[in-house]
């Protein structure tokens, strides 16, 4: 059987319960997360029954007003065979979020083993941009990343890459790293707009990409869960 993969951007602890639920009832094997908070994500993973992966990018004020780290995070019903995480941008330094682009941005990959075929499942939550422009800072970090990602030879790549599909930034990924976009072309945002703070873009900047070893298929997208759309997906080796 396949394997169900599920990403999502949460922004941080304004939806919890939401996401809580998505995860409860769909229960997707692999369940990548962005903008996710420390102690959120462990609450769930524990309550869900899942593995935890978290890695902290920086720290955020909570809506009680308390610190929390605040990163990328990965939850599998798979055991896990190795998690590697690298940072692409030029900035390492963890402090606390005060501007889009003061943490390091990170890529997690998570390789696990499913019905005796190896799987590679990366996410990532990318250089955000003005308006889903292209910037200088996007085009040094995605050549990071394309450094990073040339040393796996086969990857699913999931999350929030802040490059609108359609647009340039968007394009380089699918035509320098070889990725297919599977998420459907009816599908024209990922942003909800009742619950995204500037309310209806038309923009699809979440999506699940993969290099050609790997068939994704019945990719659905499901709103009211956070200010971005939530993908699930069927994964498997071909």
């Amino acid at each position: 059987m396949p394997l169900s993969l599920m990403t999502l951007n949460v922004e941080s602890d304004r939806h919890v319960e939401r996401v809580r639920s998505v995860i409860a009832a769909h229960r997707p094997d692999i369940v990548c997360l962005q903008e996710v908070l420390e102690k959120d994500c462990t609450d769930i993973a524990k309550q869900t029954g899942y593995e935890l992966n978290y890695i902290l990018a920086t720290r955020v004020e909570r809506l009680d007003g308390t610190l929390d780290g605040w990163g990328v995070a990965v939850l599998t019903r798979v055991p896990v065979q190795r998690q590697t995480v690298s940072i692409y941008s030029e900035n390492m330094a963890i402090g606390i979020h005060r501007e889009p682009n003061d943490f390091p941005r990170l890529l997690l990959v998570t390789e696990l083993e499913h019905e005796g075929r190896p799987y590679r499942i990366g996410t990532t939550h990318f250089t955000w941009s003005a308006k889903g422009q292209v910037s200088d800072l996007q085009l040094a970090d995605f050549a990071r990343l394309e450094r990073v990602l040339s040393e796996y030879p086969d990857y699913v790549l999931c999350g929030d890459f802040n490059a609108p599909r359609g647009r340039p930034l968007f394009a380089k990924f699918v035509r320098e790293l070889g990725l297919t976009d599977h998420l459907p072309p009816s599908v024209t945002s990922t942003i909800d707009g009742r619950l995204h703070r500037d309310g209806a873009l038309e923009l699809v900047v979440d999506t699940v990409f993969s290099t050609p070893e790997y068939r994704v298929s019945d990719v659905r997208v499901f709103d009211g869960v956070s200010d971005h759309k939530a993908i699930l997906a069927t994964v498997e080796r071909s």
